[in-house]
């Protein structure tokens, strides 16, 4: 227990501080000491780190899968080897190497990007403009094998036009450190452009004076890419034992290196706390996914809910009474040019008021952008832009207008020379209010409740919604500040949307089928006991490498841009084995009974980072799959370049997602069926062979005769009128038609074949890829009203051939008009509706792997549209757009899972939004007890994208704002 007598003042803070001694406090002392590390040689040459460190890396890296789980051994041989070489040969002091191993957390910046290096590259040589060689090395992903990157394909290139000097001498370390210094004062005064660094003196020398291994390692260096892969945690690890940790808190290798110069020496716990001045991982909050009751529990009854902020995770570094300042991101990014200096002049900085008696603390918090006008908090993706719009405006002295950086703070970590990462919370949140005077719009504190039970968390998530916020953070009141940390007492509440899993996944692939648009299978992982390991070894008599297994899991095609297409490509090449020629090793990749026509081996292959829509357990589909279920709906949204197989999702993650999802989903389901018992009893349903009135009905006519129909699923007509099953039969056999038990037919019967449905069922799926004809109930009930078999239209083909579809499409004109028969009235207002947009009708009848055909790919959808446009017709068209790919509108917005909002004028739109959110959250977030989903909100541009790409893409990358 904390008194409040301890915490009653500032003062108090020091008191207690002082009153809690390390245990490691002597061995840390003497890393404090004013003995800096030297180094007794000169500096050695840069061709030797390369040879050395970078070069055999490199080739280990290459030569990985013949090394197998051995290939990690190699690698710290290899960074063992060069520390202690470094050390007996040069000194202690690893500074001016270590800026180089580690180019991405050197503070120098060089502002060059991949077209910036080839333009400069292009304009040494001396090549003409839009020539051969130029366009290979600006298209160069599409010609790099794999595991070339963009430096060493630009050093391949340059070979072929020039002759490696053999007198070039010696660049050292130094000597490099120097001129890169030079070149990153050139790149703050001076806009490269398309020739300035070509220009560049510190540039040229280094193309003068460097071969081409050299050339290759300056590339990746002024490119600030991982030189080394993802081996920092090894080397530093190897360098000194606290390295690692100690980075995390500093984030400054200099800092870094002239404090653990000596690994005999360790660090104390308050050597591993807030360093004033130097970045450090903030304490993180993490998502479980449990009943609201249980959150409560975790949280011991007792915890402050906070807005969660869409914006930037900034801490700010008050230093010297305000005289200067640091803006620092999570990762260690300084951003102190954009918010300001000091106190005395920036766009952030500016409004800070602290207590004189402050000299130096640290402010954790969120910059956000703020829209000046609406008075509202902007999404997250413009807060840079709108820190250099205030700069602008500032430096040519125009009144501010538009959106502004807002600094929301909400915990204050260190004070006067004193961390307070181990005190409570709450008492962190006093000494904050007591020493920031908030200014509204600029500088805020973030406002907390303090809450104990469920419907409060409720109650707070119904108002984040209504503020279109992107959910809460739930605190444990008395909880300490964890640097890096990401455990239960901060956890994270989202809304749980319809139709969405939750979370993204990373899935690493594992095989694809080779088409005009790939179809990528990928994995997830599993760890293996040694349990299992052993039996495996034991029955392959082989000592297996690895103790993950990959199991298949779903296919991605949807979200894949040609140009990752081209990318996956390239840095696989080569890696593909024929599943028909070679299958892979169980112990390394295992399927289900769907097998790729291709397979890689996961640890050469890469990560997507894939959105589902839902979870599929279907039994049937679920078969095809080793993990069981799959993913309805998976759609890409980038490569994940700074992950490999071993750091993708795993099998226990996805059930923890799962469960979750099925959880909400039970809870709502449940909620829904036992509403529905209340209404009306259920009644048993009759198979339709089984009704005496299909089977024993009077013949009238003989429309059908000859005709052969299997019956799969219930019809709505255009006036809403709904057909089952048994009517349907009954209908087909008073005109002649037969009725079928199952499609069990001689192939000479065929042609009289006829499968009907209006769903998309997982037989009539799996029917179609058998190759059948799937036909619309719409033409029976047609031909009927005609007396007589109608030729087929494209509205007949529910799921048909390409061949069917093109004899069908001569029979209607452009709006979808008969040639062959009359329309009914209801057809002609639809046809009215349909000539504000003309769709195309190629895009019915391809049924993708797991997802419905383009056409229908809304049919989950009940829409609610808010006809908030001054232009009716763009709202006609909209709706009309959403029937004709089978989703549905809805007047009541209690009954939509999508809202669709059309953007209006700036001082319109303002009002309707806040209505339309308050709405949302009263109909969709009830009683504790029962878990809501609640419906996205979106734009049109979320509509036009789906049209676009033929595929459903993630409704929170188009939010309505």
């Amino acid at each position: 227990m904390y008194s409040a007598r301890k915490y009653g003042n500032i003062k108090g803070i020091f008191i207690y501080m002082n009153d809690s001694t390390d245990p490691h406090s002597q061995s840390s002392s003497q890393l404090s000491s004013e003995y800096k590390p030297k180094n007794f040689a000169p500096s050695p040459d840069f061709r030797w780190l390369c040879a050395e460190l970078f070069a055999k890396l490199d080739t280990i890296s290459e030569n990985r899968p013949k090394y197998g789980k051995s290939a990690t051994v190699k690698y710290l041989e290899v960074i063992i080897y060069f520390i202690k070489l470094w050390r007996t040969t040069v000194g202690d002091n690893f500074y001016p190497v270590l800026r180089l191993i580690l180019p991405y957390r050197d503070i120098r910046t060089y502002n060059i990007k991949e077209f910036t290096l080839i333009k400069a590259l292009c304009k040494s040589l001396n090549l003409p403009r839009d020539s051969l060689t130029e366009r290979r090395l600006i298209n160069w992903k599409q010609y790099a094998g794999r595991g070339v990157n963009l430096s060493h394909f630009c050093v391949q290139e340059i070979s072929k036009r020039r002759r490696e000097p053999e007198n070039l001498g010696s660049m050292s370390i130094d000597k490099l450190n120097e001129t890169l210094s030079d070149l990153s004062k050139e790149a703050s005064t001076t806009k490269w452009g398309f020739t300035g660094l070509s220009e560049s003196p510190s540039f040229q020398y280094c193309m003068q004076h460097m071969s081409f291994l050299e050339l290759r390692y300056f590339f990746d260096i002024i490119l600030k890419v991982r030189v080394i892969g993802g081996l920092e945690h090894k080397f530093l690890s190897c360098w000194h034992p606290d390295a690692q940790d100690y980075l995390g808190v500093v984030s400054d290798l200099k800092v870094l290196t002239e404090k653990l110069w000596d690994p005999s020496v360790r660090l104390g716990r308050t050597d591993l706390s807030i360093n004033i001045g130097y970045a450090f991982a903030p304490h993180l909050a993490k998502r479980i996914h449990i009943s609201y009751e249980k959150i409560c529990v975790k949280l011991k009854s007792d915890f402050l809910i906070e807005e969660k902020m869409d914006g930037e995770r900034i801490q700010l570094h008050y230093m010297e009474g305000g005289s200067k300042l640091r803006f620092l991101s999570r990762r260690g990014t300084d951003y102190t040019h954009l918010y300001g200096e000091s106190v005395q002049q920036g766009v952030v900085s500016q409004f800070l008021r602290l207590k004189d008696d402050v000299r130096d603390c640290v402010l954790d918090g969120e910059m956000v952008s703020f829209d000046k006008d609406r008075k509202v908090v902007l999404p997250f993706g413009i807060v840079k832009s709108s820190a250099v719009q205030e700069l602008v405006n500032a430096s040519a002295s125009i009144e501010n207008e538009g959106y502004r950086p807002l600094y929301m703070i909400f915990d204050l970590v260190y004070l006067n020379g004193v961390s307070l990462t181990r005190l409570p919370l709450h008492v962190r949140k006093e000494y904050l209010k007591a020493i920031l005077t908030p200014v509204p719009y600029a500088v805020e504190i973030l406002p907390g409740l303090r809450s104990e039970d469920p419907s409060a968390i409720t109650t707070s998530l119904q108002r984040a919604i209504e503020m279109g916020s992107e959910g809460l953070i739930l605190k444990q009141y008395s909880s300490t500040y964890d640097i890096g940390a990401r455990n239960d007492h901060w956890v994270k509440i989202k809304p749980e949307y319809f139709e969405d899993l939750g979370e993204t996944m990373d899935l690493i692939i594992i095989g694809r089928d080779p088409g005009k648009k790939d179809s990528l299978m990928c994995g997830l992982v599993e760890t293996r006991s040694e349990e299992e390991q052993l039996i495996i070894e034991k029955s392959s008599g082989k000592n297996s490498s690895s103790t993950l297994t990959v199991l298949s899991f779903c296919n991605v095609a949807n979200g894949v841009s040609d140009e990752e297409f081209k990318e996956i490509d390239r840095k696989t090449r080569g890696l593909w084995k024929a599943f028909k020629v070679q299958s892979p090793p169980e112990s390394l990749l295992e399927f289900g009974t769907k097998q790729p026509v291709e397979w890689i081996d996961p640890r050469l292959s890469l990560v997507l980072e894939v959105k589902a829509r839902s979870v599929d357990n279907n039994d049937q589909i679920g078969k095809k799959y080793k993990v069981g279920s799959t993913l309805h709906g998976a759609y890409c949204r980038r490569i994940r370049d700074d992950k490999d197989w071993t750091s993708c999702a795993t099998v226990e993650q996805y059930q923890q997602a799962k469960r979750a999802h099925n959880y909400y989903a039970y809870k709502k389901r449940g909620h829904e069926v036992s509403a529905r018992k209340r209404k009306s009893p259920k009644i048993p349903k009759l198979s339709y062979l089984e009704d005496s009135g299909a089977l024993n009905t009077v013949q009238e006519t003989k429309i059908f005769e000859g005709i052969n129909f299997y019956i799969l699923s219930d019809f709505v007509d255009l006036c809403g009128r709904r057909y089952d099953k048994q009517l349907i039969a009954l209908e087909v056999k008073k005109h002649g038609g037969n009725l079928m038990h199952n499609i069990t037919v001689k192939p000479e019967e065929l042609s009289s074949l006829w499968i009907v449905s209006g769903k998309t069922t997982i037989e009539c799926r799996s029917l179609f890829e058998r190759g059948y004809d799937i036909i619309d109930p719409s033409w029976v009930f047609d031909s009927i009203a005609s007396g007589a078999r109608v030729r087929m239209e494209p509205k007949h083909c529910f799921y048909a051939s390409c061949r069917l579809l093109d004899n069908s499409k001569r029979r209607v004109d452009k709006f979808g008009d008969s040639f062959c028969r009359p329309s009914s009235r209801v057809e002609l207002q639809r046809l009215i509706e349909a000539s504000y947009k003309t769709v195309a009708e190629s895009r019915i009848g391809v049924l993708s792997e797991l997802d419905a055909a383009p056409l229908f790919m809304l049919q989950r959808y009940q829409v609610y549209v808010v006809a908030n446009s001054p232009i009716l017709t763009e709202v006609q068209e909209m709706k009309t757009t959403i029937k004709l790919f089978g989703g549905s509108i809805v007047e009541n917005i209690s009954q939509c899972n999508l809202i669709i909002a059309h953007s209006v004028p700036k001082n319109e739109d303002c009002f309707s939004i806040k209505q339309l959110r308050k709405e949302v959250a009263k109909k969709f977030l009830g009683e504790v007890s029962i878990a809501r989903f609640v419906p996205h909100i979106v734009n049109t541009r979320w509509l036009k994208a789906c049209v676009d790409e033929q595929c459903l893409v993630p409704e929170e990358d188009y939010p309505f704002v």
